[in-house]
Formats: C-alpha cells, sequence, structure tokens
C-alpha cells in the first residue's frame, strides 16, 4: 500500500467513525409503556424456559444472554455455549477494529442475528427481520428484570 493510499484511508477511518447519535429516549420510553400493557405469563424456574417465554413475548427466534468474563451462559435454545463464543470473538473483533458498537446485526440464511450489549452482558437475538438499538435494550432490560436474581 502507497502512503497516499493509507493516508486517505486513515483519513476516511476517522471521518466515518465520527458518531454523534443518541439513545431515543422517547421511542425506548413508548416501547416500555407498550410493553407494561402486555399480559403475557413468565412462568418456570429455570433461565431457559423464561427465554422461552421471552422469546415469544417478544416474538424473535432465539435469545441467548453471556456474562463477560466467566463460562455463563443462558440460552433459549440448545446451542447456547457454541452461539456464545463466536458471538464474543465477533463483538471483540468490531470493538477492537472499529469504533464502539451499540449492536452489530448480519443476515444469515433468512435469519437476522443481532448482537447487543448491555451492563457487561452480550445479548444475542435471532429474528426473522432485523431490530433497532431500542427494541434490543427493551428485550435486554426485560430479560435482566426477569433474570436479574439469576444473572
Amino acid at each position: 500500500m502507497n502512503p497516499l493510499s493509507y493516508f486517505v484511508t486513515r483519513f476516511a477511518a476517522k471521518v466515518i467513525a465520527v458518531d454523534d447519535t443518541v439513545v431515543p429516549e422517547q421511542q425506548l420510553q413508548v416501547l416500555r409503556d407498550m410493553l407494561k400493557g402486555q399480559k403475557i405469563e413468565l412462568h418456570g424456574r429455570d433461565a431457559k424456559k423464561l427465554l422461552a417465554c421471552l422469546r415469544r413475548k417478544h416474538l424473535v427466534n432465539s435469545i441467548t444472554v453471556v456474562k463477560h468474563n466467566s463460562n455463563l451462559v443462558f440460552s433459549s435454545e440448545g446451542n447456547g455455549a457454541k452461539e456464545a463464543e463466536s458471538a464474543t470473538e465477533l463483538f471483540k473483533f468490531v470493538d477492537r477494529h472499529f469504533s464502539r458498537p451499540d449492536s452489530i446485526a448480519f443476515k444469515q440464511n433468512s435469519e437476522w442475528n443481532m448482537l447487543f450489549q448491555l451492563n457487561g452482558k452480550l445479548f444475542i437475538v435471532k429474528a426473522n427481520s432485523s431490530l433497532s438499538t431500542v427494541e434490543l435494550k427493551v428485550i435486554a432490560e426485560d430479560i435482566e428484570k426477569a433474570l436479574g436474581r439469576q444473572l
């Protein structure tokens, strides 16, 4: 790579990495209010059953929660450990090489995979359509409320 292209690449990376977005608190409050009106029974004593109920409540295909710096994995599906390992590595890669992401979304085999980090935990949500960062935050807060004593 010649010095000019290196300079242009570095300059473009700095310009593109400028992030002045803020969390849309009004939209987040609207989603919280909508969820308050829903009556979905969260039953089950273990995390897997609770996550299955939350999966149905939020209309997503699967939810996995990874607590950083430990092997603790909660998953609504059976493949949580393998999925958590690859998602953690992907999130670390993006964090290391790009600006600090709020969420990561990619489509794989007609299913959206979304990674979202909140309070030292990594939430992996799979759904048929892409969710916004606000929707992911509501799901994460709902999971923390339901599984707070186990997380």
